[in-house]
């Protein structure tokens, strides 16, 4: 009987020796999380107050009122809407946007704030977004191309009785707006194809968010720890990892470049 308990004893500080020995190796298991819609909160995303072995820092959402939001540079917080690990993208809405009868514009201006090319997340806008304008008018606008917007913020007091949206592509310059008006604000959205807009249709393109990739983390996991550089196709969701040339063979190919080297051993070739 005495040897049977001691052989209990011995099993469970084995099992505890093992548990340890995971543990210091940072060998635990990480569950996914969740945060209202948001299921499986996982690698590289970690929910506030996971174990801290999990996930990664840099991605570390929040769970307020049920809803999972994503920080900014600047402090700033948008909804999580969608994670796709397949692509690795994240789609994040403005928390000022509401959907109702007038238009709620975003608190925050969603461009590089958040996102950057060498960040950890990056919002690819080339043929991906839209710019839309909002403008404030004396004077009513005729031209088809500007949409007739009723703000949500608007008073009955207010000096500005017409205010209207004019989308263009992923860049705007003050040229292109032709008219007499003031710019209060310009907004970020998927992409629009312009011409027979609505109001509905800006205010259907906010609640949908914006995607930012963060296939930044592959390169940090894939590519960075071994020493490598990292190239980046936000097209195909894909990364690519090569090696850097040192600062001795780029001089030798700028000497052969200068030299005319390649040319001459092309010309003798003929």
């Amino acid at each position: 009987m005495m040897f049977r308990e001691a052989k209990l004893v011995a099993l469970a500080l084995f099992h505890t020796f093992l548990l340890a020995i995971c543990a210091a190796n940072g060998n635990q298991i990480c569950r996914p999380s969740s945060c209202g819609e948001i299921q499986n909160i996982s690698n590289p995303f970690r929910l506030k107050g996971d174990p801290s072995g999990c996930g990664d820092p840099d991605y570390e959402l929040v769970c307020e009122n049920n809803r999972a939001m994503v920080s900014g540079r600047e402090g700033e917080k948008y909804y999580v809407a969608d994670i796709n690990y397949d692509h690795y993208t994240i789609r994040v809405v403005d928390p000022g946007v509401e959907k109702g009868n007038c238009l709620s514009t975003p608190l925050y201006f969603l461009t590089r704030e958040i996102s950057d090319y060498y960040g950890i997340y990056y919002l690819e806008r080339t043929g991906m977004t839209s710019t839309a304008v909002l403008m404030n008018c004396d004077q009513p606008i005729s031209d088809g191309s500007c949409i007739p917007i009723t703000p949500c913020n608007a008073t009955s007091s207010s000096s500005q009785a017409y205010v209207y949206a004019l989308v263009g592509g992923e860049s705007m310059e003050v040229g292109d707006i032709k008219y007499s008006c003031t710019i209060s604000k310009t907004i970020i959205t998927q992409f629009l194809k312009p011409g027979n807009l609505s109001m509905s249709d800006l205010q259907e393109m906010l609640l949908l968010g914006l995607e930012l990739s963060f296939l930044s983390f592959r390169c940090k996991s894939e590519c960075r720890v071994k020493g490598l550089e990292c190239d980046v196709n936000y097209g195909s969701h894909t990364v690519q990892c090569y090696k850097r040339m040192s600062n001795l063979t780029w001089f030798f190919l700028y000497i052969r470049y200068i030299l005319g080297v390649d040319l001459f051993i092309e010309c003798k070739a003929y």
